[in-house]
């Protein structure tokens, strides 16, 4: 049986990489490849004193609820100062082989009721939200690079990132003109427009998010016009 495991956040060096009332999870990210069985995210509760519910659950890209994807378990309770593991397995139907299909997955923190000496007690549910990444195993190993590929073009007061692999391209710091602008993830073989006008546009720098949550070089081009 071959298992995936998630992916951890580099870039921060730090052990636990989404917080969420003392529930972190081990990555930021998973990218499911179609020739696995399963995998694999860690949960932990760094807490020393609380107990948490567990609740866990897979939406689509529009955010809606789907059972492509079976979450094991999807209800438990986790103990404090403790870790597990919940298992991610593919049950959907056939996706597009020429592309990453976007899925997010949900994992919500309810912690134990307690209640006070007044005998009122008030508790926060919370929840950490990652981005599935379901990548075919016939694309190859090109997403390491397929940073390099992502381009743009100014027309009208816009600006036009286009991305011609089969791969998510999630951008930060991406600047216009050396100005911040708000980031975007661009979806495989597809291109977003800003939602910045601007006067006048000539270049595009960005940096993107890799399978391992680190940050790719800075990459700096000219915008067609």
């Amino acid at each position: 049986m071959r298992v995936s495991t998630c992916i951890f956040l580099a870039a921060t060096l730090c052990s636990t990489a989404v917080w969420a009332g003392g529930v972190g999870l081990g990555a930021t990210r998973m990218v499911y490849s179609s020739a696995t069985t399963q995998s694999m995210l860690q949960v932990r509760n760094t807490h020393p004193d609380s107990t948490f519910l567990i609740q866990s659950w897979m939406e689509n890209e529009k955010g809606e609820r789907t059972n492509d994807f079976v979450i094991t378990p999807p209800l438990y309770v986790i103990k404090p100062a403790s870790e597990s593991v919940v298992k991610i397995m593919f049950n959907g139907k056939n996706l597009p082989e020429d592309r990453e299909t976007l899925y997010w997955m949900t994992v919500k923190a309810i912690p134990q009721q307690v209640k006070s000496s007044s005998g009122n007690s008030l508790q926060f549910a919370s929840a950490n939200r990652i981005k599935v990444f379901y990548r075919p195993d016939s694309l190859g190993k090109g997403a390491g690079e397929a940073w390099k590929s992502l381009a743009g073009a100014y027309r009208a007061g816009k600006v036009t990132l286009t991305n011609p692999t089969p791969y998510y391209l999630t951008t930060i710091n991406l600047k216009i003109d050396g100005m911040s602008v708000k980031p975007v993830m661009v979806p495989p073989k597809s291109s977003v427009t800003l939602a910045e006008t601007f006067s006048r546009a000539n270049s595009v720098s960005y940096q993107t998010i890799n399978d391992y949550g680190a940050w790719t070089p800075t990459t700096r081009a000219s915008l067609t016009q």
